[in-house]
């Protein structure tokens, strides 16, 4: 039964191969559209009637699910909003697949849930209604002949009417009665906080784009400091930003080496920055909000094509011949608010696998923007304590949500646009690090909540993250009981000498594989040829930054573990446990720029790092302990780890992932 399984699990990604069920080994998988987000509300009750099934969004195609299908073993689909060849499929408008599905799967149901079309952000705290009940989800738009007709297909006896829906039966018509009605049936032990608004994306009033070119010719060598012999590495460009609500966005190529690209305004603040190695090969992207802050930007292009080692005695050398392409695109908005993921719709599902319930919140950081401002609260720390003020009433809110509750977990469902982190105060004055300390601690009330944060590239991604983490233990193989230590250089040695080194020993005796990589093969290439990230968990001290695990420094710094590799890779469901600076800061970045996300996209179940610069104390072993020793969810662990952690570590380091994870059980 095992082969078939896999067998079937090969299949699933070969074009053309329709899905069957496998008499007595149904394994099924669904699928919906990345469109309408009442799609993935029908989906939810669905998954749980089937027997709780994975709910996997996609697009044009499933090639990203291939890693994820193969170790589930999936052996048939049902694809709701979207065509994919095989399979059950439901498509139409909402309303039509609510009815549908209820049709085909729910028969005699009894039962059922009517959600107003009209009203998103009821709809989404209700669906768990559904789950719990075990009913059919049904959307209503325009269609009550269509519905009742089905109330006596199905011989609805008892019917929950959301918002406005007239019909014979319970009415919820507010938030407060959603969440007493869903208290007085389910013991609720997690909550999933997440904003409604995502899924509105402002209005584009107008569009202009144009390119600029030029060439960078320069010869330069290293030895302590950098000499140019010929030329410089660098252009700067003119970018004209005018008036109002502006999305700026320019992308920069070069036919060789790595490009390095900041954006100034017309006082020389710095805007918005990115490289190569963020990326992709010869290509850099940067994004960024104006309001109200028109100008003439500068656009600083610099180019390294060569190699560049050492941390006590720098050296190296650069021999350019770039050609440099900009393109700019520049989008006027209706509103300042921008959701950089759409992934309310997946919080249902994630907060009944774990009995719970959908905080939705409302604010989001687009009610913190002023006048006369670009890029962000990453280089504004005057937008500081306005955004803090949103967190303080989310905070508060979600402390009233808990009564009558019995939560021990809480999941952000968002990313930090629309569920902001929590400014701390930093001395640092460097604006390319980022003023403050995000921070989701306030989300825990006061370390009484074990919090993770679910984020991810896009919408897709999200929705793999929380399958993994929901189906882990289906998903487990050899690979799990492997422990991969690797320390950086350039003082990062400290790590591997108190820690990994007599840790690995530790971790030995608890049965894992153990394997370290230290100096002299911790580069980009000796992991990959070692396969170091086939492991279940992952542990990296060292330095870092938003887009690389800085390991190898002595060396060639650009022969590091950095986006533009990570995300190509397939990894198991690890947990990546990182005590470097910065491998989980968000704030100023498009997403798909993050060396944390991009682990995630490539497959690891969490990623647990700092948002900006850490201490010497980034210890990582009270984390561990608890997950390996003491049969802790890695929220816990997590939460644990505060009580002991000291400033900036103790607010900077945040988790990406299921709270609930339990992801080792001795």
């Amino acid at each position: 039964m095992k082969l078939f399984a896999l067998m079937a699990a090969m299949l699933v990604i070969l074009p053309g191969f329709n899905f069957v069920y496998a008499s007595g080994n149904e394994k099924p998988v669904i699928f919906v559209y990345d469109g309408d987000a009442f799609y993935s509300l029908i989906a939810t009750p669905l998954s749980f009637h089937l027997g709780n099934v994975p709910v996997l969004l996609f697009k044009n195609d499933i090639k990203r699910h291939e890693n994820f299908l193969k170790k589930y073993g999936a052996n048939d689909f049902i694809s709701i909003g979207g065509k994919i060849e095989g399979g059950k499929q439901f498509t139409g408008d909402a309303a039509e697949v609510s009815i549908e599905i209820a049709k085909q799967f729910y028969g005699k149901a009894g039962k059922a849930v009517v959600v107003p079309y009209d009203n998103y952000s009821l709809s989404l705290i209700a669906t768990p209604i559904a789950c719990y009940l075990n009913a059919p989800l049904l959307v209503y738009k325009n269609n009550s002949k269509e519905i009742e007709e089905l109330f006596k297909e199905l011989g609805i006896k008892e019917a929950i009417f959301i918002g406005n829906v007239a019909g014979d039966g319970i009415h919820l018509k507010k938030p407060e009665q959603i969440y007493d009605y869903i208290k007085s049936i389910k013991k609720i032990e997690y909550i999933a906080i997440t904003n409604p608004n995502d899924v509105f994306m402002p209005s584009i009033i107008e569009k202009n784009h144009y390119e600029m070119n030029a060439n960078i010719r320069n010869i330069k060598l290293i030895f302590l400091m950098p000499i140019n012999i010929v030329g410089k590495d660098e252009k700067i460009f003119s970018i004209g930003v005018p008036d109002g609500i502006r999305h700026i966005k320019i992308n920069v190529s070069s036919n060789q080496g790595i490009i390095y690209a900041y954006l100034y305004d017309e006082q020389e603040n710095l805007i918005t920055y990115s490289n190569s190695m963020a990326c992709g090969e010869k290509y850099c992207y940067l994004d960024a909000i104006s309001l109200n802050h028109a100008g003439n930007y500068k656009l600083v292009v610099r180019v390294f094509n060569g190699i560049e080692g050492g941390y006590f005695i720098p050296h190296g050398f650069s021999f350019t011949n770039a050609a440099i392409k900009v393109k700019i695109g520049m989008e006027k908005l209706s509103s300042p608010r921008y959701p950089l993921l759409h992934i309310s719709k997946l919080a249902p599902l994630l907060a009944c696998s774990h009995n719970g319930m959908v905080l939705a919140v409302k604010k989001d950081i687009s009610f913190a923007y002023t006048a006369g401002m670009a890029g962000g609260a990453w280089n504004n720390r005057f937008l500081h304590a306005s955004i803090n003020s949103i967190v303080n009433e989310t905070v508060e809110k979600l402390a009233n949500f808990l009564n009558g509750t019995h939560a021990k977990y809480a999941a952000i469902v968002g990313d930090t646009n629309m569920i902001p982190m929590f400014y701390f105060p930093s001395p640092n004055n460097d604006s390319s690090v980022g003023f403050g300390i995000p921070s989701d601690a306030p989300y825990s009330l006061n370390y009484s909540l074990a919090i993770g944060r679910i984020v991810a590239f896009d919408d897709i991604d999200a929705s793999l993250l929380i399958a993994r983490s929901i189906f882990y233990d289906e998903l487990l193989s050899s690979w799990a009981k492997r422990f991969v230590f690797i320390f950086g250089e350039g003082f990062g040695e400290t790590g591997g000498i108190f820690h990994q080194i007599p840790y690995s020993k530790v971790v030995r005796k608890l049965g894992f594989d153990v394997s370290l990589y230290g100096d002299a093969r911790n580069d980009r290439h000796s992991l990959e040829k070692y396969n170091a990230f086939n492991a279940g968990y992952v542990e990296y001290e060292g330095h870092g930054d938003w887009f690389w695990m800085f390991a190898n420094i002595y060396t060639n710094y650009y022969n590091n573990v950095d986006v533009v590799h990570v995300k190509k890779y397939e990894m198991n469901p690890s947990v990546v446990l990182t005590a470097a600076c910065l491998m989980a800061r968000l704030d100023g970045l498009p997403l798909n720029e993050s060396i944390a996300l991009a682990f995630i996209h490539a497959g690891a179940v969490a990623f647990i790092g700092a948002t900006r610069e850490t201490g010497k104390e980034a210890k990582l072993d009270w984390i561990e302990d608890a997950i390996l020793k003491n049969d802790t969810t890695i929220g816990e662990a997590f939460i644990l780890s505060k009580m002991k952690e000291e400033m900036p570590t103790k607010m900077a380091r945040v988790l990406y992932g299921d709270p609930a994870l339990n992801p080792w059980q001795p």
